[in-house]
């Protein structure tokens, strides 16, 4: 197999006998191997959705061939089976193993762990496709692409860098209808941690609870974090409550508990609030597949398909941002 034709360098010697063959990305640090006789104890704590434990149990596996991301794909019956271990945010795995089988296979995970599988016959046509024949050169290939199909923006850097681009692009600004919002420590108490899981990063972001962290409520019933500063910008708070039925949302908001793993609706102490006369964004369709590191959220990701919009706050050029497609035709006009 060539491995050097994808810019892969093949181990040389397979460190843990469950692998008979490996190949090592030393500039992307990430491995792809295949496991010889599948792997039962990961197969059993899948079915109960233990990824913290399969994590946990596994982590030693990308201290040992000194890497931050390991593939771990196996043949199961007709399906193949894999496992993705992530220890640094710039890749969650779950976004990442929902690139890999698409629209095809079934994906379940978090951040540091996910797990998916797809049919082999459905396999062995896309592998086809792509004139590839070998289960793990065809994987190595899918990595490859992976990092190619998708441009990486940190949000700092650019928005110092391309101010002109910025101030070309057209500007919008929310339309005046009704948004939401709830103070995290009406939650939970102030310092305690939730998971909020947005249209942006399903694998969900954890939020520290304090005064100066404020949850948003979209169109759709969608949650995201903000400051307070940034919500008193944006928006005029009332005390009119939030009726999610009047509201018309998609689904009931909720967050998730860090420590006790449970789920807070958030309609029933959540108030409206409107946008501020003047707030106006720059934006524009992404015509490929972006990730977008925000500058303060420690490697934490927005992640936006080609059609979404690529958002810059226009009095704040570093603040950078991904808004769903449909979700900013809903919400946005063009500022004339």
């Amino acid at each position: 197999m060539e491995c050097t034709k994808y810019g892969f360098i093949e181990a040389k010697q397979n460190k843990r006998e469950d692998i008979s063959r490996c190949c090592l990305i030393p500039n992307e640090r990430i491995m792809v191997a295949e496991l010889i006789d599948g792997y039962q104890s990961l197969s059993g704590q899948m079915i109960n959705e233990r990824y913290d434990i399969i994590y946990e149990e596994n982590q030693n596996l990308l201290a040992v061939y000194d890497c931050d991301y390991a593939l771990l794909i196996w043949k199961e019956q007709e399906e193949e089976r894999m496992i993705f271990l992530s220890k640094n945010k710039r890749i969650r795995a779950l976004e990442f193993v929902d690139y890999v089988i698409s629209d095809f296979g079934l994906v379940r995970g978090n951040a540091c762990c996910a797990s998916g599988q797809i049919s082999s016959a459905i396999l062995a046509v896309q592998m086809a496709g792509n004139d590839l024949t070998d289960t793990l050169e065809y994987f190595m290939w899918i990595v490859q692409s992976y990092y190619h199909d998708c441009d990486w923006i940190d949000a700092e850097q650019y928005g110092l860098t391309h101010e002109l681009t910025i101030s070309e692009m057209p500007r919008y600004r929310k339309r005046k209808v009704a948004w939401a919002y709830v103070k995290s420590t009406e939650i939970v108490e102030n310092g305690q941690e939730l998971i909020i899981k947005s249209l942006e990063n399903e694998s969900g972001l954890r939020v520290t609870s304090g005064p100066d962290v404020y949850i948003m409520i979209g169109c759709r019933g969608e949650v995201y974090d903000i400051t307070y500063d940034k919500f008193m910008r944006t928006y005029e708070p009332t005390d009119e409550p939030l009726d999610a039925f009047e509201q018309m949302l998609d689904f009931f908001p909720e967050v998730i508990t860090v420590e006790e793993s449970e789920y807070i609706t958030l309609d029933n102490i959540a108030h409206l609030c409107y946008p501020r006369t003047g707030f106006g964004i720059a934006a524009e369709p992404l015509q490929r597949r972006t990730k977008v590191f925000p500058k303060d959220k420690e490697q934490e990701y927005y992640l936006g398909r080609i059609g979404d919009y690529l958002a810059v706050r226009a009095d704040d050029f570093c603040d950078i941002y991904v808004i769903q497609k449909d979700i900013f035709e809903q919400t946005y006009e063009l500022d004339r």
